[in-house]
């Protein structure tokens, strides 16, 4: 798992940092923990990187990120709730885990399907990060991101994009689940 370093503790580290990418507006401190640990740079300006993210990830966003809207079976209608939610409900329940009814969001979010990557990975759960990755990231989030990196507005949300895809394809690839 080279991508970054390969270590437990680290992948831990960057699917949650991922997680916030997506889940809220980023903070200062998450913008300079990304540039930090990638050692990159962003032109874009705190407030440019705000608005990015509303415009393409809130509510009434551009690219609404969910499972269910990107990776559904044929005959089936993209919809909040759909039949991914479901399933990714089931593979948290095949943990004991559950989403704190303070984090406002469906599990089949990205920032829920990243957090509980990175559960699994803490917990050494080989098997379970083997399974979903397989059924649940690989299957949408390099498609989705590509779309990011072509409607975002901001070269950090590109960047986000691409490394985020980058870190998914190379988690398969150490998996032996790509080609």
């Amino acid at each position: 798992m080279a991508f970054y370093g390969g270590k437990d503790t680290e992948r831990t580290k960057v699917y949650r940092l991922f997680s916030l990418l997506f889940m809220h507006e980023p903070t200062d401190t998450e913008v300079r923990d990304i540039t930090n640990l990638f050692e990159t740079k962003f032109e874009d300006t705190f407030s440019e990187i705000r608005m990015d993210f509303t415009r393409l990830f809130s509510e009434n966003g551009h690219l609404p990120p969910y499972e269910s809207l990107y990776h559904y079976s044929l005959g089936e209608e993209p919809r909040l709730w759909g039949k991914a939610t479901k399933e990714i409900q089931k593979f948290f329940q095949s943990v004991g885990l559950m989403i704190h009814e303070e984090i406002d969001l469906i599990p089949d979010h990205l920032s829920a399907g990243l957090l509980f990557m990175s559960h699994l990975i803490e917990n050494g759960l080989m098997g379970h990060q083997k399974s979903f990755l397989e059924k649940h990231l690989l299957p949408w989030i390099p498609e989705y991101c590509a779309e990011v990196q072509k409607h975002a507005r901001t070269s950090f949300y590109r960047k986000i994009a691409a490394l985020l895809s980058e870190m998914i394809v190379s988690d398969g690839e150490a998996f032996k689940l790509t080609d």
